[in-house]
């Protein structure tokens, strides 16, 4: 930001009517809302790249009874979407807020499209439990391709995700032309999270929105005004900024290693999600008053960690999705067995690791391994590893014995797992855990595999495994929040002008995933809702200028 210095005791130089902290989809879209009613707002991002999780993840936004569904010739109600999503919260998110998000959810996406100028497309996906009461087909939206050119040198402090390429969601599944995509490289075109993201800070820039990259917020105290005083630290030294409302979405906490051992299960969780998500959302909307909820849920996921990738300076762990549907491949953990449906939602599939043995006392599934053979290897794209190569970090034996004693498995399960599995395979059932028996799983399956599209055996030596250890791409609990995103005291009220929105707000879903976007729909919905609570003088942003034509800080 700017070069002045400050002790937090003086006067600040700087006044915005709404603050945001954090700049990932829901903190973006809180400051379009904010910026539409006229008020100035400034968001402070204190990693030195704009997006957060966001962009690196698929960009697609769950939310019932949308336009694009609707354009789609998909039906859906209010009260089918209430009856799912009562189901998937199990409890833990009250009938008000999720009203509120069922209502506001078509608006949202209208607003998006209308106003942020992001056009999206229904995707023709299931819900993940395609057999509950209100489950429906296309509530999963993705973003079309995204050109950058107006955001001008912005686009170099949008994060990108390392491993994504530059394709729609349903583009992975259906194909595209290999031109189309160098074409989209070239002109830097870009799609899923990063797509979203960069449409989003074009939407902030058109409107006026301050964007400040490396101005991590440190503390915030009450003014005696009743607004709020923050202090932010940057390369120029720290200063001091005044608001009136303050809009905590500064994610979650998955990459703190104190809070993950505080909160979450004992077992060894590798994080999947941004670099920035240490916990700041916590430490701020604590000490203005707020509690939290739901502390001990996070966006699990099967992960892997490929030797020498990172983030940031930090471990990049890749999320594991397609390679556990297809036909060829399981899942077994250190005894040998399989213990779940690996073609599940991965939020499904990453609880299996937490099962708990009171006997042993242990977490019998917490090591496990992608197991698959030569016919799979060759056919189908590992972790990013194309069927022609054999990394390292892939281990290989000419049979099952021997990749058992390399990996650390029991042979003699491993060896019985596989029998058992091989021939119920090949009659295409799977009479332990349903695999392939719903559209969920058969989505990420092989379409043209019979004749079931998520089975088959595994005969073909060498043999291989990849470890897979469980992921988070996100945590769910958070600052507990009202149906009007209004962070709430121990007493169960409102704290003034307090807001939090994404990670930082203890998730909708609570220990549920209604269906392929289900963090950002909800979250980003309740960033846009959360403009109808801000009040202000309309006051004009004192940096001025247009940020389209200010090269970013």
């Amino acid at each position: 930001m700017g070069s002045s210095t400050s002790t937090g005791d003086e006067a600040p130089e700087q006044s915005f009517e709404v603050a945001v902290v954090g700049s990932g989809g829901a903190g973006l879209v809180a400051a379009c809302a904010a910026s539409d009613l006229g008020l100035s707002v400034v968001v402070l991002e204190g990693s030195e790249q704009l997006g957060g999780t966001t962009a690196l993840s698929g960009g697609q936004l769950w939310v019932p009874c949308n336009a694009p569904m609707a354009r789609a010739g998909r039906e859906d109600s209010a009260g089918r979407a209430m009856a799912y999503l009562r189901r998937v919260a199990c409890g833990s998110t009250s009938n008000e807020r999720l009203a509120s998000f069922i209502e506001d959810g078509p608006k949202f996406v209208d607003y998006l499209e209308g106003e942020l100028d992001i056009p999206l497309v229904s995707i023709e996906r299931g819900d993940y439990h395609p057999d509950w009461e209100g489950a429906a087909i296309g509530r999963s939206l993705e973003p079309l391709p995204v050109p950058t050119a107006e955001i001008q040198s912005w686009r170099e402090r949008i994060r990108v995700s390392p491993v994504r390429r530059r394709i729609t969601g349903p583009e992975s599944t259906s194909g595209v032309a290999a031109e189309e995509v160098l074409r989209r490289e070239a002109s830097d075109v870009r799609t899923q999270g990063a797509g979203l993201v960069a449409g989003l800070v074009r939407a902030a820039l058109r409107r006026g929105v301050r964007l400040e990259v490396a101005a991590k917020v440190v503390s915030a105290v009450r003014s005696e005004h009743g607004g709020f005083v923050l202090t932010i630290e940057s390369h120029d030294g720290q200063e001091v900024l005044a608001a009136s409302h303050l809009v905590i979405a500064a994610g979650g906490f998955a990459r703190n290693d104190d809070l993950r051992r505080d909160f979450l299960p004992l077992v060894d969780i590798v994080a999947t999600c941004g670099p920035g998500s240490r916990g700041d959302s916590l430490r701020l909307g604590l000490a203005l008053g707020g509690r939290l909820h739901g502390m001990s849920e996070a966006w699990w996921t099967p992960a892997v960690a490929i030797p020498g990738e990172t983030i940031d300076g930090e471990p990049f762990n890749r999320n594991v999705v397609r390679e556990l549907a297809y036909p060829g491949s399981i899942l077994v953990n250190a005894s040998g067995h399989r213990f779940v449906d690996e073609a599940s939602s991965y939020n499904d599939l990453g609880k299996a690791f937490l099962a708990f043995d009171p006997q042993s006392h242990t977490f019998p599934n917490e090591k496990a391994w992608l197991v698959f053979d030569n016919r799979f290897k060759t056919t189908t794209a590992v972790v990013g590893a194309r069927p022609d190569q054999r990394p390292e970090w892939m281990l290989e034996a000419p049979d099952l014995g021997s990749l058992a004693a390399r990996a650390g498995i029991d042979p003699v399960g491993l060896s019985a797992t596989v029998s058992s599995f091989n021939g119920a395979a090949a009659a295409g059932i799977d009479p332990e855990f349903g695999r392939g028996n719903n559209p969920h799983d058969r989505y990420n399956g092989d379409a043209e595999h019979r004749p079931n599209p998520c089975l088959a055996p595994l005969t073909e030596p060498p043999f291989f495994a990849v470890p897979i250890r469980i992921g988070a791409n996100g945590t769910k609990g958070g600052l507990a929040v009202d149906s009007r995103s209004r962070v709430l005291g121990m007493d169960g009220e409102p704290v003034e002008g307090l807001f939090a929105v994404g990670e930082a707000a203890a998730a909708l879903m609570g220990p549920g995933y209604a269906g392929s976007g289900a963090s950002l729909g909800p979250a980003l919905t309740e960033a846009w809702s959360l403009a109808k609570n801000l009040h202000g003088t309309h006051t004009t942003n004192r940096l001025g200028a247009n940020p389209l034509a200010t090269a970013p800080h």
